[in-house]
């Protein structure tokens, strides 16, 4: 299934999934009330067992999807808070580099204000960007020349490599979570698992065609809705519950001071 909807505006998302199972539906009523295939689904007989499996299989495979989404933003959440607490510490540490100290400050500002100005508008889009690795490029070389423009202890200087080391983790954890898209297979399943429940509900209801429509309109109501509330979470920092760039902003704030 193709993730462009994904990055619609919650809004337009909500209409987008109203229309596939408005259509979904609308065809698989028509197969089972009023096609010439009709008289062959009349004669296949569903017990209670196939509307059940069938949609627990879609219920659990709702569950998972949005269990897995939350994990994601956790890891998310956590991602940014480590790489912003790095960059502090680091910046605390660098004070006592003399030189090499108001080096390594300056790339630390230039560093998050490339987050705050470029990768977070990217990763809403679910990309990175060269700019701001260019600008961590230069904060782990201000770390690597520190003690040639001062005299810092090696094991100041050990210390500061480890903090650049977890920002770059850090980083990297934070790109991976909006670039990596094999929730892509989820989203196709529970698509077709839904279809699917829609036609075994309408088996229900051969000989009654407005029950028929409206037990496939109740339950695409509810799936809808469902799958909705999953989609606009999909990104974490896009929709109503994204993560803010405030922490990088305390810390190009804490650096300009």
């Amino acid at each position: 299934m193709f993730r462009f909807w994904l990055q619609f505006h919650p809004l337009l998302i909500l209409p987008a999934l109203i229309f596939i199972f408005a259509v979904s539906g609308g065809i698989i009523h028509w197969l089972q009330c009023r096609s010439p295939l009709r008289g062959r689904l009349v004669n296949g007989s569903l017990g209670l067992p196939t509307y059940v499996a069938v949609s627990t299989l879609f219920a659990l495979f709702a569950a998972f999807l949005l269990a897995d989404t939350m994990a994601r933003k956790d890891r998310a959440a956590e991602a940014v808070q480590t790489e912003a607490a790095a960059l502090l510490g680091l910046a605390v540490g660098s004070e006592t580099a003399g030189e090499g100290g108001d080096a390594i400050r300056a790339a630390i500002r230039a560093y998050a204000g490339s987050v705050i100005a470029d990768e977070w508008t990217r990763m809403i889009d679910e990309s990175d960007s060269e700019r701001t690795a260019q600008r961590l490029l230069e904060l782990m070389r201000a770390v690597h020349d520190a003690p040639a423009r001062s005299d810092i202890s090696a094991t100041v200087h050990g210390h500061m490599l480890a903090l650049s080391q977890k920002i770059v983790d850090a980083r990297a954890d934070r790109i991976a979570t909006v670039t990596f898209h094999f929730q892509s297979f989820s989203w196709s399943a529970l698509f077709l698992l839904g279809f699917l429940t829609q036609f075994i509900l309408g088996m229900g209801f051969l000989d009654r065609p407005a029950s028929n429509r409206s037990v496939i309109v109740i339950f695409s109501l509810a799936a809808v809705v469902a799958l909705w509330l999953i989609a606009i979470q999909d990104n974490p920092f896009r929709g109503p519950a994204r993560i803010s760039p405030a922490a990088f902003e305390a810390v190009a704030a804490s650096g300009s001071e």
